[in-house]
């Protein structure tokens, strides 16, 4: 692990005695029986963790909808808030969780997938519902990573949709806890981690994987290796593009790379509560439609599609001094901006979002203790994600199987991780690093 601390997007920072979770906010897929809970489950650390049941408030313009752990409230909700399309209400979700089943089973491919696999979620939509509030309500549960929905990959929305469904939850001693917890069971089993160890190249012998070596030198021999850094780092710079077949490095180059996203950490004196926040986490659209500016961010332009308000202090006091709490504004972010940089344009972001934010927490900028931003380019340089971003390649139909799979051109190396089937975020991180386990172990 090149970083200080283990876990990439999924780790916290503190400051003057406030702890931030960096990138992920929360766990999604319920306590009992979502693709993160099979993991602890299998790695029988269910008790390494403490979690704390929370809820999202997705704020529209004259309306709003809680998330709850009943996978039929959504649709239930839904239907009551539009009686006229209530059968294809049940026809929609219903075709989503059936996906959401067959997706963890990729890359095999069902009929179901078959037929949808060159669609976006929005022509999945389109089949069974027609009034556009009711679409972007439908969407709501893909928020803040969506670069407009109708761009989205058929198969990985239902995946998080249905994991969404369940419930989400939250780790005590913030999100750091999930791989702090994951390092003692791994030290545990006669593992070891080495922090602040960048690795410079994936040793071969006969075209084989045969270990690693680090940038000081250091070469550590291993009969598998199992990549979860960014693909083309792993691919083009610790393999070297000589070693894989043309056709691959040609596929891999062409391949789309998601958004990167926008934080500000935030230590206040105020209680949001007494604002009206109940949420622990908070998206707000201030239009049903905002492809406007989703498109205005695809070409550069610091725009805010969506923004979300996280206050995991309502959840864990501890991560704040006593009677204080921590705020997170987050949105989505272009790495490359239209004729300006990120160092210029860092504080009218952090500016705009606090001033989102004090439409919800009114006068939240004069009870501010501590302050701090991220833009995409502290993400790569933190995470060394490419161009910072969130969820690994692109979250798009052309993505559909040719996301790449836990089995690499290189015997011995396999992959893990974003970047790897099935795709970004917790619930596909784990599922994909499930996959590269029992395929080592020949399960």
């Amino acid at each position: 692990e090149q970083h200080y601390v283990p876990g990439g997007c999924c780790t916290s920072f503190s400051r003057k005695g406030f702890r931030f979770d960096a990138g992920v906010l929360h766990l999604t897929g319920g306590k009992e029986s979502g693709a993160f809970q099979r993991v602890l489950s299998t790695l029988e650390m269910e008790d390494e963790l403490e979690f704390k049941e929370q809820f999202q408030r997705f704020v529209f313009p004259d309306l709003y909808l809680d998330s709850t752990r009943d996978l039929e409230y959504l649709p239930e909700k839904l239907k009551e808030l539009f009686p006229q399309e209530a059968e294809g209400i049940t026809g929609l979700f219903s075709v989503i969780r059936s996906m959401y089943e067959d997706v963890t089973k990729l890359p095999r491919l069902s009929p179901l997938l078959t037929k949808y696999r060159e669609k976006s979620i929005q022509e999945l939509v389109d089949e069974y519902v027609k009034d556009p509030k009711l679409k972007a309500l439908v969407n709501a549960n893909w928020h803040l990573w969506n670069p407009a929905w109708k761009n989205s990959a058929i198969d990985y929305t239902a995946l998080l949709i249905t994991e969404q469904l369940r419930g989400y939850f939250y780790p005590l001693g913030g999100i750091q806890a999930v791989p702090d917890a994951f390092v003692r069971v791994l030290e545990r089993y006669g593992g070891e981690i080495e922090l602040r160890t960048f690795v410079d190249r994936i040793i071969l012998e006969e075209g084989k994987a045969a270990g690693v070596e680090t940038q000081k030198g250091k070469r550590i021999r291993a009969s598998q290796v199992v990549s979860n850094a960014a693909a083309r780092a792993t691919f083009l710079n610790m393999v070297g593009e000589g070693n894989l077949p043309k056709g691959f490095v040609a596929s891999l180059n062409q391949l789309e790379i998601s958004l990167s996203a926008f934080y500000v950490y935030l230590g206040v004196d105020i209680d949001p509560r007494a604002a009206g926040i109940e949420a622990p986490e908070t998206i707000v659209y201030e239009t049903y439609d905002n492809t406007e500016e989703w498109e205005l961010l695809l070409q550069g332009e610091v725009s805010i599609p969506c923004f979300g308000i996280a206050v995991p202090t309502f959840l864990d006091a501890g991560l704040a001094p006593p009677g204080k709490h921590v705020v997170i504004i987050m949105t989505m972010a272009p790495y490359h901006l239209m004729g300006k940089s990120w160092k210029e344009e860092k504080k009218r972001m952090t500016d705009k979002l606090v001033a989102k934010a004090e439409q919800l927490i009114p006068n939240l900028s004069q009870h501010i203790i501590v302050q701090d931003s991220a833009t995409p380019l502290t993400y790569e340089r933190y995470t060394l994600n490419s161009l910072g971003a969130a969820m690994g390649w692109a979250l798009s139909p052309q993505m559909f199987l040719k996301r790449l799979e836990q089995r690499t051109p290189i015997p011995n190396l396999y992959l893990a991780g974003h970047w790897a089937m099935p795709g970004g975020g917790v619930p596909a991180v784990a599922i994909s690093g499930m996959r590269a386990a029992r395929i080592i172990l020949g399960e």
